[in-house]
C-alpha cells in the first residue's frame, strides 16, 4: 500500500493496527481503503460499520504527506510491515508495529539479535556485568537491542559501540525526540553501525505509557531478553513478561537477595528464567535457533575433562545418542555411563533432551 495511504490509516481514530494488517492483508496492497465504500470497507473480516465510518469520514490527508516530507527532511527512513527488510523476528509477535521509523543502518530481515535491559539505578555489580555480557555477545556478531533509557540500556549500547558491534535503540518517543536528553551523542554514534527506532509518529513526546508499549518491540526483536538489574516495579521486567508472550528465551542475571535492584531479575529465576554469566552460556542456549549459529562455540567454551569424560563426548554429537547405542559405542556398561554422562550435564558439556538422549551442548 501506499506509505502515505498507510500513515493516514494509522491516524484514523478508533482503528489500529491490528484491523489495518486486516484490511491489506483481504484487498492487498494495491487498494487503497478510503476510496471503498462503507459497504464494501464492511465486508472486510474484523471491520464493523463503526470503524468503516471512521476511514470514510477521514478527511486529513495532508497528514500523511506532511508524515512523509518530515521524515526525508531529517533523513529518517519509514518501513512498513510488508516491506522486505521488516525484521522477521518481529513480524511474528503479536501486534507487531504496521509502521517503523528507523535512522541509521537498515534494518535486516534475519537478525540474531539479544535484548540486555535492566534498572536506571544499576550498581558497580550490574555495570559489570553488563559490559561482560555485551563484549561476549559482539565477540559472537550478536546484534545488542535495548531501549535507550538511562542505567543498564545505555551501558549495552555504549559497550556495543566500544567493541565495534551494532546495536539498535527502541524509543518511546517521536525519533525526532530524543530521550533522555543527554543521550543525544550517544544516537548520533548508534546510527553510524546501528539504527534507532520507532512506531510512534514523529513529534511524540516521551509520555509514560508509550515505554510499556514500545517494550513489545525490544524483546520482539530479538531470539531472547536478559534482565541484568532489575528492582520490583522495573521496566524491564515488562519487557521480560513479552519475551514470554512471544514464546522468546529469559535470561536473568542472579543478584544478591539484599539489593534492591536484583529483587526483579532475581523473581525471574525463580519463575523460570534461566539464570546465566557469561555470553557464551546465552549463546549455548541460542545457537540452534540462531539464522547464523556459531561455529566456534564449543571451541570458546573451556572444560576440564577426564579421559573417560572425553571418550564419552568425542561420541557425542548435534544429532541425539541414546543412552544404550552410546554405552555400546564406548564399551561401558549404563551405569558407568550414566555418571559420567551426569559430571558432563554439571560441566555444561552436553543436554539431554529426553528419551535418555544426549547431544553435544
Amino acid at each position: 500500500m501506499n506509505l502515505i495511504n498507510l500513515i493516514n490509516l494509522l491516524n484514523v481514530p478508533k482503528i489500529g493496527q491490528q484491523r489495518i494488517r486486516l484490511l491489506i492483508s483481504q484487498l492487498g496492497a494495491k487498494v487503497n481503503p478510503f476510496d471503498l465504500s462503507i459497504q464494501k470497507l464492511c465486508e472486510v473480516k474484523g471491520i464493523d460499520k463503526r470503524s468503516a465510518t471512521e476511514i470514510k469520514s477521514y478527511s486529513n490527508f495532508e497528514y500523511g504527506n506532511s508524515e512523509v516530507d518530515s521524515a526525508v527532511e531529517k533523513d529518517i527512513n519509514i518501513i512498513s510491515f510488508w516491506d522486505e527488510n521488516y525484521p522477521m523476528l518481529l513480524k511474528k509477535i503479536y501486534n507487531p508495529p504496521v509502521v517503523l521509523y528507523c535512522k541509521g543502518q537498515s534494518l535486516q530481515y534475519r537478525e540474531d539479535s539479544v535484548a540486555i535491559v535492566g534498572t536506571r539505578r544499576f550498581t558497580s555489580y550490574g555495570k559489570y556485568v553488563t559490559q561482560k555480557l555485551t563484549k561476549e555477545l559482539n565477540e559472537s556478531t550478536i546484534t545488542i537491542v535495548s531501549g535507550l533509557a538511562r542505567g543498564i540500556d545505555t551501558i549495552a549500547h555504549r559497550e556495543t559501540l566500544k567493541f565495534g558491534g551494532r546495536t539498535i535503540a527502541v524509543l518511546g518517543s517521536g525519533l525526532d525526540v530524543i530521550y533522555p536528553n543527554e543521550n543525544r551523542k550517544l544516537v548520533e554514534e548508534i546510527c553510524e553501525k546501528g539504527t534507532i527506532i520507532s512506531e510512534f509518529p514523529l513529534g511524540t513526546k516521551p509520555n509514560r505509557g508509550n515505554f510499556p508499549i514500545r517494550n513489545r518491540i525490544i524483546s520482539g526483536l530479538c531470539h531472547a531478553t536478559v534482565v541484568v538489574e532489575a528492582g520490583d516495579r522495573s521496566g524491564a521486567i515488562l519487557t521480560a513478561l513479552n519475551a514470554v508472550d512471544q514464546n522468546r528465551d529469559i535470561f536473568a542475571i542472579p543478584g544478591r537477595i539484599t539489593d534492591k535492584q536484583s529483587i526483579g531479575s532475581n523473581r525471574l529465576i525463580r519463575n523460570g528464567a534461566i539464570p546465566v554469566a557469561s555470553g557464551e552460556e546465552i549463546i549455548r542456549e541460542l545457537n540452534p535457533r540462531l539464522f547464523n549459529p556459531v561455529k566456534s562455540v564449543q571451541s570458546a567454551i573451556k572444560i576440564d575433562l577426564t579421559d573417560s569424560e572425553r571418550i564419552i563426548l568425542e561420541h557425542l554429537g548435534h544429532d541425539p545418542v541414546h543412552i544404550d547405542e552410546l554405552a555400546k559405542s564406548v564399551d561401558m556398561n549404563i551405569t558407568s555411563v550414566l555418571q559420567i554422562l551426569l559430571k558432563l550435564e554439571m560441566k555444561n558439556a552436553i543436554q539431554q533432551i529426553g528419551g535418555k538422549q544426549f547431544v553435544r551442548a
